[in-house]
């Protein structure tokens, strides 16, 4: 379950969603290729920009829309164990629960999750049976794809004395007192599928927003939606 907040020309509505109502708007805005991140705590931003007429209603203007999905249960921390664990109960279509010496635990075609770790499981709503299998709530999901992809950007090295290759001058136009600039910032990824420079610091943070929004938007293309055909 989720805390739904929807930012609309009137203000902004709360509600509640279901986790079948969040993967419905979740693939309808991937559809209409709207952006949308995954959070830490195992929800999602949906944002999009809609043309209206303004003031006077002479012009069109555009203007900010968005649908934030937070889980009632954050995930919490995601250690290795707990990622593991998850790992194998998404990975297995058998898994299921079962009762180990009157315990519930998870278990899967070659593996078990013992009693204690399958309670921390179902306690965080990290893991649901679904018509005898269990499997990952979208909570869980979402909080993995955070985790996977958390991004970070370096501060700009700024002014420096330059080296005996580089020349600073004394006067020219962005220079100062015979230093030189930096304002560039790298962004990268702990997937290391990003690694990226931008001008400035903040253009880095669009980059790494840019790769945030990118496999959250293929997640829910590759995971979440439902063949037309199908």
């Amino acid at each position: 379950m989720f805390r739904e907040t929807i930012t609309h020309a009137g203000g902004t509505t709360e509600g509640t969603a279901s986790e079948t109502h969040a993967v419905t708007l979740l693939v309808r805005a991937a559809r209409r290729q709207y952006a949308m991140e995954a959070t830490p705590a195992g929800g999602a931003l949906i944002t999009w920009t809609r043309h209206v007429f303004g003031p006077g209603g002479n012009s069109l203007v555009l203007v900010d829309r968005s649908i934030r999905l937070d889980p009632m249960t954050p995930v919490g921390n995601l250690t290795d164990t707990v990622r593991e664990d998850l790992s194998l109960v998404d990975g297995d279509p058998r898994a299921r629960y079962d009762l180990v010496k009157g315990r519930r635990v998870i278990t899967g075609t070659l593996w078990q999750v013992p009693p204690f770790p399958t309670a921390g499981l179902r306690a965080r709503r990290l893991v649901v049976e679904d018509r005898g299998r269990v499997r990952l709530t979208l909570t869980a999901r979402l909080g993995l794809l955070a985790h996977a992809h958390r991004t970070t950007t370096t501060a700009p090295r700024g002014w420096y004395h330059p080296s005996a290759y580089e020349s600073a001058g004394l006067n020219r136009p962005g220079r100062r007192a015979g230093l030189l600039r930096d304002s560039t910032s790298a962004a990268v990824c702990s997937c290391l599928e990003l690694s990226a420079v931008g001008g400035d610091r903040e253009h880095a943070r669009r980059l790494a927003l840019d790769h945030r929004r990118a496999v959250t938007a293929e997640f829910v293309a590759d995971r979440l939606a439902v063949p037309v055909n199908a």
